[in-house]
């Protein structure tokens, strides 16, 4: 995917002589049919009409550039009878309201998400409203089959606001479900060292030549058990993503946004973060990557079990019987760090917003008011009197209106020139 303001600026470059011909100034799209038509490079004027470059006849949108074919792919918009009625209308879409059917607010646009491919419209980044994220104020409208635009609002089906809801799980949810699988391949991975440490011993105390050959396929088999047990945690934990919130944006290696933040993520994300071999990267934006270091503890795990299997029946039932209390030992370490990492990233957020209450420490002495702005003492402070959470929740999560004169302070700054 593409965002709208990002494409606007890129130079217009032309595949047959490889030269700049055009700068794209806006992003014309159809509502009715959900698809960028265009990309306007010239406004026009009282003597002039506007100028753009139809999708059809565009053969590449990068992050860096429009490449057309030739020169001749510049036409005037009146020349193409939709265009010409989108531009008739002159609907400037920043700032619209979007309201579902039934009186949702759903924050007011602020950016467009486009395929870059097909020129269809995945959704809308929008700024406040009943989603809005906690930490940069903004969500992900997905487009919907229908949308009215008016001038001021514009109107989307009552389940377009179910579809943005975020589903209960979480670290929590993803952590249990990837003991219960590793817990289930080390059971199985003890079963076939116990069945492999019988045969053992049965062939050494008969004297038998065949007793090695035992030994060795009780400990492939011991080892294809656990290295099961892994990729069904990862797996799990990919799955455990799906109908979670995206917190900061999934991008392939050329740019292109495979899941915007504010996004509920889909089947449709998880697909496209595996085909661009970026699972973990999406398991990070969802706060659920403690996949990979668990992953890499039960192959590790697995690691030592096969060299225990080669000293001996013994070291590998013993083995076997502790790999899953070090494995949760890891998990839960794993989710330690996760629930400080998104701390911290909130403290970032919050971080000269105002609060919305007053903040007061056990003994009611007033840490902030309403109103004031959010530093790095009030942090300590809160933190101090165990009120940190309260203050993160009361954070201002809105644009505020203010003028020129409320910018400055009534002192410089000391890193001022």
């Amino acid at each position: 995917m593409l965002k709208g303001n990002d494409t606007i600026g890129l130079p217009v470059i032309t595949f047959d002589t490889g030269k700049q011909i055009e700068k794209v100034t806006d992003v014309v799209f159809n509502h009715e049919s959900g698809q960028v038509v265009g990309f306007l490079v010239d406004e026009g004027g009282w003597f002039s009409a506007a100028r753009l470059v139809p999708f059809d006849s565009v053969q590449t949108v990068g992050p860096d550039a429009l490449v057309v074919p030739s020169k001749a792919a510049v036409v005037d918009a009146n020349a193409i009878p939709e265009v010409a009625r989108i531009l008739e209308r002159d609907n400037v879409l920043k700032g619209t309201k979007i309201m579902t059917t039934d009186g949702r607010d759903l924050g007011s646009m602020r950016d467009l998400y486009y395929d870059e491919a097909t020129g269809r419209i995945e959704g809308f980044e929008v700024s406040g409203g009943l989603f809005a994220d906690a930490y940069e104020g903004r969500s992900f409208v997905p487009a919907p089959q229908t949308i009215n635009i008016g001038e001021d609002v514009a109107f989307v089906p009552p389940e377009t606001a179910d579809l943005m809801k975020e589903q209960v799980g979480g670290i929590k949810g993803a952590a249990q479900s990837l003991g219960e699988k590793i817990k289930e391949g080390a059971e199985a991975a003890g079963d076939k060292v116990q069945e492999g440490a019988q045969v053992v011993g049965e062939k050494i105390q008969s004297g038998s030549a065949a007793a090695g050959e035992k030994l060795r396929a009780g400990a492939d088999a011991a080892r294809g058990g656990l290295e099961k047990a892994g990729a069904a945690a990862s797996g799990t934990l990919l799955e455990e993503a799906k109908g979670k919130r995206v917190r900061e944006p999934v991008r392939d290696r050329n740019g292109y946004f495979l899941a915007a933040p504010g996004q509920i993520v889909t089947d449709q994300v998880i697909e496209r973060a595996r085909s661009n071999n970026q699972e973990q990267a999406l398991l990070a934006a969802v706060g659920l990557s403690t996949g990979e270091a668990a992953s890499a503890k039960v192959k590790g795990a697995a690691n030592s079990a096969g060299s225990g299997l080669k000293e001996g029946a013994a070291d590998l039932k013993e083995g076997a019987a502790n790999l899953w209390d070090k494995v949760k030992e890891k998990v839960g370490d794993a989710k330690d760090r996760s629930k400080q990492e998104l701390e911290e990233r909130r403290i970032r957020a919050a971080l000269g917003r105002p609060v919305t209450r007053v903040i007061l420490d056990k003994q009611d002495n007033v840490i902030l008011n309403v109103g004031e702005l959010i530093t790095h003492a009030a942090i300590e402070q809160a933190r101090a009197g165990e009120e940190l959470e309260v203050l993160l929740d009361s954070v201002y999560k809105g644009e505020p209106d203010i003028t020129q004169e409320e910018l400055r302070a009534d002192e410089s700054g000391s890193a001022a020139l």
